[in-house]
């Protein structure tokens, strides 16, 4: 009886080693995979692209929006980077804040004002899709998926 359930725990241990996938080779074309970020250039360029298809822009105008974006993109890195190594919490909402509203002072000049309109009607809706998956996450049991 010992000699039969220490072939099976051994022939069950084995058999998941067998069917084992080696992974696929990575290749630089390879989107990113969750988990991992994407490089701020990479996510602005993509941000100006999908604004660019939603708000109608001229080739011009998203090649003036992307550097702005970019722009954006890396003083968030610097903030959240601040946040992280060094604790710091105080004047975040602040600078956040202030971020914004510098970024919105460059997207005006390059966006019609139907544009800008449509652009900060897009950013509040996406706001309030947060607020309530925080919401629902906030409420939703421990252990529950989402």
């Amino acid at each position: 009886m010992k000699k039969l359930l220490l072939i099976l725990a051994a022939s069950m241990a084995t058999a998941g080693t067998a069917f084992a996938q080696a992974p696929a080779p990575a290749t630089a074309q390879a989107p990113a995979q969750a988990g991992t970020a994407a490089a701020p250039d990479q996510l602005a360029q993509r941000r100006a692209q999908y604004l660019g298809k939603e708000l109608g822009l001229t080739a011009d105008q998203q090649t003036r929006l992307a550097p702005i974006l970019m722009a954006q993109r890396q003083q968030l890195q610097v903030l959240r980077e601040q946040r992280t190594t060094g604790g710091r919490k105080l004047g975040t909402a602040q600078d956040l804040k202030a971020n914004e509203a510098r970024t919105d002072e460059q997207i005006k000049k390059v966006l019609t004002p139907e544009q800008f309109t449509k652009f900060t009607q897009m950013r509040d809706e996406q706001r309030e899709k947060m607020r309530e998956h925080r919401a629902a996450n906030a409420t939703a049991p421990a252990g529950q998926p989402e």
